[in-house]
């Protein structure tokens, strides 16, 4: 392979993703400035002559702090931007390594089941699913991690939090236990469930059991 080769899959990569900006700003009916203005307003200045070189050709690089703000700022994920499931057909993921656009996508995200990743991604998922869960189906009692003093709860709280304790030590605290045994950090809990942590059995560092 020849070094102008191997130049062309950067270029290549990355007029695909200066190309999904021009076309999902376009298609939401932003302006070069406004989608500037819309950068500058998440902490991120990128001038309206540097949205309007990508799109003429004249800039031909981006930089990870430009992907992240402008997938923000166009209401896509930054893997949508690199790797758009929705356009369909194939795209070299990596220099001669070709794939479908969605294959390309879930393997950017860690969500293809090939990936080293996924197994962890897929704890991490489940926390998330049960977390969401309980929040929803015991919100009064997660509530009450902003009244820190008890004898402002009100009346019946008590017996609520106590609910949500118990099902969050039956649910949530298995999950976090093997991504304690794994090495993964878990996600914090509310204030009033942090201590649920403390009855995670300490990591077991003896190779010889574990295997």
């Amino acid at each position: 392979m020849t070094h102008d080769e191997e130049e062309d899959w950067p270029t290549q990569i990355t007029n695909a993703v200066i190309a999904e900006i021009t076309r999902l700003r376009r298609k939401i009916g932003l302006t070069a400035q406004e989608l500037s203005d819309e950068c500058d307003r998440l902490g991120l200045t990128v001038p309206r002559n540097v949205i309007a070189n990508w799109e003429s050709g004249r800039r031909k690089t981006i930089t990870l702090p430009e992907l992240l703000v402008i997938a923000e700022a166009l209401l896509v994920s930054p893997a949508a931007l690199v790797f758009p499931p929705w356009q369909g057909g194939s795209v070299d993921y990596l220099p001669e390594q070709g794939a479908g656009q969605w294959w390309a996508f879930s393997w950017f995200t860690g969500e293809e089941q090939t990936s080293y990743s996924h197994w962890r991604l897929s704890l991490y998922r489940e926390h998330a699913q049960i977390y969401s869960r309980l929040q929803t189906e015991h919100h009064d009692a997660y509530q009450l991690q902003f009244r820190r003093r008890r004898e402002d709860w009100p009346p019946g709280a008590e017996e609520k939090y106590e609910r949500l304790v118990e099902v969050t030590r039956d649910q949530l605290l298995p999950v976090r236990a093997r991504m304690h045994q794994l090495g993964l950090l878990p996600p914090r809990l509310s204030s009033h469930l942090a201590f649920l942590d403390e009855e995670i059995p300490p990591l077991n560092t003896n190779t010889e059991e574990i295997a």
